[in-house]
């Protein structure tokens, strides 16, 4: 029996560390997000803090801006990634083994990079100032550098936007290749004798078996991109911000009675994520019923 709980024993300094800090700020940040904040005298329950989100027209610009930065930057991130491993499968497959490996330590290379190092090259190369346009303007695409188009520090988001597709591709192939790669070399040679070529090949064997693999990359990189605070910090505007920026905001540069409304935005955050997590669970059981892999 002690050699059993071992191994749960060893583990329970690790998981209780982590259950007190995470658990115990959310619980804490819950609690202030309620009006219970004993530093500023206040000891009382209520939902003020949500009522006053719900009714700011800042919060809503916020929240649009976050999704739909999340959500393009996940989407051409899974594509880039869902290509990058399905390209790496084919040199596999086709015996270029030595192409192959050059290929995926190229792609895995922004893996190495931080967020924050990754968002100060964009600023680099695509500011109107940066290495980009005066490329462009050297070469006469453009008369002069402030003709670029404005890619950083925009409302729109396009600099965030280039930094998540750029960094968070390579972890989706990451998810896909191994999926891929217990894909049998004979089924190759098998859909040849069937006359596949490599779109049939790729389109009837290969996204069939990334498919449950690559949504849930999909998601990871989704939740990572809309409660990401460096990046959207570094590259976004001031207004309308990202919830993340924009509960830094509020917690930073107004008074005390104003972090429970900051707080209030973390938990509308965490309940959000809690809340798609359950979506794709959902609809992945149901890919998988469907598919006849339950």
């Amino acid at each position: 029996m002690s050699q059993k709980i071992k191994p749960y024993l060893l583990l329970f300094p690790a998981v209780a560390a982590i259950v007190l800090l995470f658990f115990g700020g959310l619980f804490d940040g819950f609690l202030k997000s309620l009006g219970y904040f004993p530093a500023i005298g206040e000891t009382s329950f209520g939902i003020a803090a949500y009522r006053d989100l719900l009714n700011s027209e800042a919060f809503w610009d916020s929240l649009a801006v976050t999704l739909r930065i999340a959500a393009l930057s996940s989407v051409i991130a899974a594509l880039l990634g869902a290509a990058m491993a399905v390209s790496l499968f084919m040199l596999q497959a086709s015996e270029k083994g030595r192409s192959s490996r050059f290929w995926q330590r190229l792609f895995q290379l922004p893996l190495t990079i931080p967020h924050l190092v990754g968002g100060y090259i964009i600023v680099l190369l695509f500011m109107q100032s940066g290495f980009l346009s005066k490329l462009a303007a050297s070469a006469g695409w453009i008369g002069e550098i402030t003709d670029f188009p404005v890619l950083v520090n925009d409302s729109f988001g396009w600099g965030i936007i280039l930094a998540y597709a750029w960094k968070e591709a390579p972890f989706v192939s990451l998810m896909v290749y191994p999926v891929l790669a217990r894909i049998h070399r004979s089924w190759r040679d098998v859909s040849r004798v069937f006359g596949a070529g490599n779109w049939d090949f790729i389109r009837d064997i290969v996204l069939p078996v990334m498919m449950p693999a690559w949504t849930i990359a999909t998601f990871i990189v989704f939740v990572f991109t809309f409660s990401a605070f460096e990046v959207p910090f570094l590259l976004g505007v001031t207004y309308p911000s990202v919830l993340p920026v924009y509960s830094y905001q509020l917690y930073t540069s107004g008074t005390l009675a104003d972090r429970p409304e900051a707080l209030a935005v973390n938990i509308i955050l965490a309940s959000l994520t809690v809340l798609l997590g359950l979506v794709v669970y959902y609809f992945s059981k149901r890919w998988n019923v469907l598919k006849g892999w339950d």
